[in-house]
């Protein structure tokens, strides 16, 4: 494991994903917890709001002597880290006052031995802020070291789109920084006994797996868009990818089971009304094995394109000749006999999720109001299943032609980013008050028709999709 930083660069990498990822779900759990009047969530939130803000001054430190330390080396364009630092400084900043302010109303609360009557408009609107900052400095950060990013190759049928590099680069960071966060949250909620961030951590953990699809999806993209064809200035060796793969490979095992187990905890608790404390010790253990699986992965793709944070005493692959256990599967993929087998689980696996979801929907958006939205809730264990077959077919299926899907086939892209805007979508299913408690004969609430209508065309968007593959 790798989780104690040897530079100052690789300190400033390490946290630096922290606050826009951070102040992300923190601003999430704070909406929730004021709609629902949930004092202690949000007491929590504010702490968490002035942890972050407290962040800024690592980053701020560790940032300017990685800048000395880096400083004449011709890798890195000096326009690019100036700005980078101007930026940074003005985010640090703005987050270091949204963490001051969420501070001195924390402390006003506790004192007075009152609710906290937090400045909503004040702790909101300063948070939003430092989030649109520190994402904006992040992508200044990106261009320091990534000089792949703006290279536009075009060699019909060989040239992979560097977008995929980038869309890696902005999705690894949320699973990752995202379950140190959730399991923070998920722990505080355990002890306190608050099913509000009970259930809150379970739907963080469950977005965080299916944002894990996409990521790997497109490190698979990115290896062939720093390799085919290659980039001659840059010191990528395929060898060490092959190492982040096999790792990324275990880290999808994990979070599948990780994610699988935190919706099944909050589809049952919806019916039984309480949770299951072995089931949540279970997602628990579940999640901390997954991260520690994630940061080592995170660490072998740094070693990739990272050479500041490289010590002399790493041994780095160099036998490019060993094809690692995804290569391994890649091969055994291509062969009909395994392909077509897994072909046919897909696309049962789509008739699982869609007629679930189609169910639901209809239920939602009034076509089926005889019932109660608690009785068509239970079709969504079918869609569940759906989804974990088609997540295992579907990764093994495009290890078998993954070269062929992102370069030539046009409609790979938008099936990617359709899959995890559909089961979000349906998430909100499990996680909406209203919903559960919509009787038969009622209307549901206009939002969550919305909602039904964006998961009904997200889901047959990525059938569509799916189904062109083979002509697009």
């Amino acid at each position: 494991m790798h989780v104690i930083p040897q530079s100052w660069a690789h300190l400033h990498i390490l946290i630096s994903v922290f606050p826009p990822i951070g102040l992300a779900i923190v601003l999430g759990f704070y909406i929730a917890a004021l709609r629902a009047n949930n004092d202690f969530t949000r007491r929590i939130c504010l702490f968490l709001f002035g942890g972050i803000g407290l962040l800024s001054v690592p980053i701020a430190v560790s940032g300017l002597l990685a800048m000395a330390r880096l400083a004449g080396n011709t890798r890195y364009a000096k326009d690019a880290v100036d700005t980078h630092y101007m930026w940074g400084i003005a985010g640090s900043v703005v987050l270091l006052i949204a963490g001051a302010v969420a501070a001195f109303e924390l402390w006003g609360a506790w004192r007075a031995n009152r609710p906290a009557k937090d400045p909503f408009h004040l702790v909101l609107g300063l948070s939003v802020v430092s989030l649109l900052l520190t994402a904006v400095v992040g992508e200044l950060g990106f261009a320091i070291n990534h000089i792949e990013l703006p290279l536009v190759v075009t060699i019909p049928d060989i040239s992979t789109p560097q977008a995929w590099s980038h869309a890696h680069l902005i999705l690894n960071h949320i699973p990752t920084a995202g379950f140190v966060f959730a399991i923070a949250l998920f722990v505080t909620a355990l002890v306190a006994n608050n099913d509000l961030m009970k259930r809150g951590s379970l739907t963080l953990f469950v977005i965080c797996c299916i944002i894990g699809v996409p990521t790997y999806v497109a490190g698979t993209a990115a290896m062939w868009a720093l390799t085919q064809p290659p980039i001659s200035n840059l010191e990528i060796s395929m060898p060490v990818i092959t190492a982040h793969r096999d790792m990324a490979l275990w880290t999808l095992v994990g979070l599948a089971f990780t994610g699988a187990a935190a919706w099944i905890e909050l589809w049952r608790s919806r019916s039984t009304g309480n949770f299951s404390k072995l089931s949540l010790n279970l997602v628990l253990v579940f999640a901390v094995i997954t991260l520690g699986v994630m940061t080592e992965t995170g660490h072998r793709g740094g070693l990739i394109n990272h050479p500041e944070i490289r010590l002399a005493s790493d041994v780095l692959p160099t036998d490019a000749n060993a094809a690692g256990f995804t290569a391994s599967l890649e091969e055994i993929m291509k062969q009909m006999v395994w392909f077509v087998p897994w072909q046919t689980v897909h696309f049962f696996g789509y008739c699982l999720i869609f007629g679930a979801v189609f169910a639901v929907v209809l239920r939602v958006l009034g076509f089926w109001k005889s019932v109660s939205f608690a009785a068509t809730h239970r079709l969504l264990i079918l869609g569940f299943l759906g989804v974990l077959m088609n997540v295992v077919s579907g990764m093994l299926m495009m290890l078998g032609d993954s070269y062929r899907y992102v370069v030539s086939d046009t409609s790979f892209a938008p099936k990617v980013a359709l899959i995890p805007l559909g089961a979000m979508a349906v998430l909100y299913f499990s996680t909406s008050d209203r919903l559960w408690n919509l009787k038969a004969g009622e209307n549901a609430p206009t939002t969550a028709k919305w909602v039904a209508a964006g998961a009904l065309l997200a889901w047959a968007g990525v059938i569509i999709c799916g189904r062109m593959l083979p002509y697009l």
